[in-house]
């Protein structure tokens, strides 16, 4: 069991909870898979935090992103919550300076426009512009809607697509 667990490894890094429910699909024991993760986690193979650390830098290297779609992201791979809000946080100001991203309806992250996410957006805008010659306001909308999409605040969107 453990031997499938580092083997599942080899071929991409992968979360605690991603690696358990690989294995389980696979159809090896819970109880098994449980224990083997939990090795490998106790051995240093298995590191949360490095891993959503390492999925934040590559997408800030690829393409820009606001936090909403990382913070999906990083859900989907299997990192809980709270670890998700506190890398998303430090990396909103830079360092750990204990600033949490604010809470809106429904438990969606709400980006503060701060330096990093308006930095952020204006490097997404940039790489997205290209002008079509059209109607300048279609041109407005394409991009605002396209920042928007990559999870930027609407607001933040829009504002930068008017500049």
């Amino acid at each position: 069991m453990l031997e499938a667990a580092a083997r599942s490894l080899s071929g991409a890094p992968r979360s605690r909870r991603g690696l358990e429910e690989r294995l389980i699909s696979a159809g090896y024991p819970a109880h098994h898979v449980r224990a083997a993760v939990e090795r490998l986690v106790e051995i240093g193979l298995i590191d949360d935090e490095r891993f959503a650390q390492a999925l934040l830098d590559s997408r800030d290297r690829s393409r820009q992103r606001g936090d909403r779609a990382l913070l999906q992201e990083l859900r989907r791979r299997g990192i809980d919550d709270e670890l998700a809000q506190r890398l998303l946080a430090q990396r909103g100001s830079g360092e750990s300076h204990g600033t949490e991203p604010e809470w809106g309806a429904g438990r969606r992250v709400v980006e503060n426009s701060g330096e990093g996410a308006e930095e952020r957006a204006a490097r997404a805008a940039l790489a997205k512009m290209r002008l079509r010659g059209g109607d300048p306001r279609a041109e407005i909308q394409r991009l605002a809607q396209g920042l928007a999409r990559r999870g930027f605040p609407s607001a933040l969107s829009w504002r930068l697509a008017r500049e």
